[in-house]
């Protein structure tokens, strides 16, 4: 009787040993790393840059590390990739060079590939969005058809042959607040009790100048481009923020826990990684106390890397020491611009028509191909045949790009998604081959449609956010470093070349909207005129009317004098 309860144990630990022992090729189980990248900026600013990433065995149903969440949802409605950012304020890329994460973007942008077609991708990506939007306490479930676009060239670089199409929703009036940052958090296998979590101060993290949060999660897969039985399921949760140490008292010496308003804490136990890097640009003279084990070059610049794995490393504080104040918004110019730049705003006026202008500045000595996407509204109906292409040579100036003195440029390819109303955006991608040192001017034209009063958003006078504009192009590491996230495998193509993006700043487009203040003064007015009459009425209902003699009165009057 005693066998039969030994040989069910060993068949589970068997099982057991077999079930976390990783296959071939494959490695661990589960890995979690994260990291902190610190990097003055030109104009005094700080950019902190934080990166959790995970890695699992896709064939694994278990979770340990990984967000169970984030993984039953991936898992239910068929995501074979997935990203996800909030962004607040404008990344000034002529001040602080090239952005750290992939998006930018004013709001809140999703973007999915979902296994399926037709009517069944449909439902799953609302399914997506609404689960979403309990996770992360957001409004993603206002994401529906008719704000969902579905680009085929812009995001191409990760796509296999049988990939699905990509679906991208944006919510452009999407605010960014402490009650996203906590199920962010909570995410994290240490969540905020320890690690590199700890540093993120909601009072500082939203002081701030920039600020993006966003995670990512990508299915690996096989040398064939379809997915693996040994696949591997990677997620990254990243935070990027500009603080401004001067309007805090910091002088030219300060440490990481008095710019973020909490200590450091050691690193997370069940990371495999925890690192903090500090990245010096040349322009700036910067030194680093105390010096760290590991310092190296990364896109021509010194890194001091410390591993918080380290106790010695865990129990000191990291000081950063400027051999001069940096107060000078001058100083910004020295460091290196991306090779493109793209700037984007409405023309016309009146409440019929209008037009859409965007400008694509190419910096770099070379020709650069670049795709332009453009998602517009349903009740802004552009017309496709107005769009023109002009390009402006080296030297162009802001005179000379509204003089006209230009060449017509022809795209190599072009990709028009017309709207439905009420049923999807207008897309637009327009591929072309940017001359070097040159300005190129896009310019199309659009209707304004009218909505129904019930679908005017909030404080509607104001005018409505239009989402941005995206551009993309492959990076030349041997004449630009590019942008951080380069140097991870989830910013790079099949290929290899790293794509960046540059977004756009929205623009406000105003259309015709109702007195709303209508139905308060006819309801104002009619109860008015009903009072009124009621009143009338009432009192010649209820009223005993008698005929009186004048003359009897005074006579009776008269004698009783």
């Amino acid at each position: 009787m005693r066998v039969l309860p030994l040989l069910l144990c060993a068949a589970y630990a068997a099982a057991s040993a077999a079930d976390a022992a990783p296959g071939p090729g494959v490695g661990p189980h589960e890995s979690f790393a994260e990291d902190l990248l610190v990097k003055p900026l030109p104009d005094g600013r700080v950019l902190l840059h934080f990166e959790f990433a995970f890695r699992r065995n896709h064939t694994q149903h278990h979770y340990h590390l990984f967000p169970r969440q984030l993984g039953e949802i991936a898992l239910r409605y068929g995501v074979d990739e997935l990203h996800l950012a909030f962004t607040q304020g404008n990344w000034r890329e002529a001040r602080w060079g090239h952005p750290p994460s992939a998006s930018q973007g004013v709001g809140a942008d999703v973007r999915a590939r979902i296994a399926g077609t037709g009517e069944h991708a449909s439902r799953q990506w609302r399914g997506l969005t609404n689960a979403l939007s309990g996770v992360f306490c957001a409004s993603l479930n206002f994401i529906d058809e008719s704000n969902t676009a579905l680009p085929q060239m812009a995001f191409a670089e990760h796509a296999h042959s049988r990939a699905p199409a990509l679906r991208q929703g944006y919510l452009p009036r999407e605010n960014v607040c402490t009650e996203n940052l906590t199920p962010w958090i909570k995410q994290l296998p240490c969540q905020s009790r320890s690690g590199l979590a700890a540093l993120l101060n909601p009072y500082r993290l939203y002081n701030m100048h920039f600020h993006s949060m966003g995670m990512s999660l990508e299915a690996g897969a096989s040398h064939a481009g379809e997915r693996s039985e040994q696949a591997a399921l990677r997620y990254t949760q990243y935070l990027s923020v500009v603080l401004d140490p001067r309007t805090m008292g910091l002088g030219s010496r300060w440490s990481l826990s008095e710019l973020v308003g909490m200590p450091l804490a050691p690193a997370c136990p069940v990371a495999d990684k925890s690192t903090v890097r500090i990245l010096a640009p040349p322009e700036i003279d910067l030194g680093v106390e105390p010096l760290p084990a590991e310092q190296s070059k990364h896109l021509g610049m010194d890194m001091y890397t410390f591993d918080l794995k380290l106790p010695d490393t865990a129990a000191s504080d990291i000081e950063l020491v400027f051999a001069a104040p940096q107060h000078s918004e001058s100083a910004a110019g020295a460091t290196q611009l991306p090779a493109v730049a793209v700037h984007r705003h409405v023309t016309g006026h009146g409440g019929s028509s209008g037009g859409v202008e965007a400008t694509i500045v190419n910096r770099d000595s070379r020709d650069i191909n670049i795709t332009y996407f453009d998602s517009l509204p349903w009740y802004l109906r552009v017309y496709s045949h107005t769009l023109e292409i002009h390009t402006y040579a080296a030297g162009s100036d802001d005179d000379t790009v509204r003089s006209g003195q230009a060449t017509r440029l022809h795209p190599t390819k072009m990709v028009y998604v017309p709207a439905i109303d009420r049923g999807r955006p207008s897309a637009m991608e327009v591929a072309l081959t940017l001359p070097r040192h040159s300005h190129t001017v896009l310019r199309y034209s659009f209707d304004k449609g009218f909505l129904k009063y019930t679908e005017h958003p909030p404080d509607a006078n104001r005018g409505f956010n239009i989402r941005p504009a995206i551009v993309s192009y492959a990076v030349d590491s041997t004449l630009d470093p590019g942008p951080l996230y380069c140097t991870s495998t989830s910013g790079r193509s099949s290929s290899g070349a790293c794509i960046a993006r540059v977004y756009s700043e929205l623009f406000l487009a105003n259309l015709a909207t109702p007195d709303f203040s209508m139905p308060y003064n006819v309801i104002t007015f009619t109860c008015t005129i009903l009072a009124l009459f009621f009143g009338r009425i009432f009192n010649l209902l209820t009223r005993d009317f008698a005929i009186l003699d004048v003359e009897a009165e005074g006579s009776k009057r008269t004698k009783t004098e």
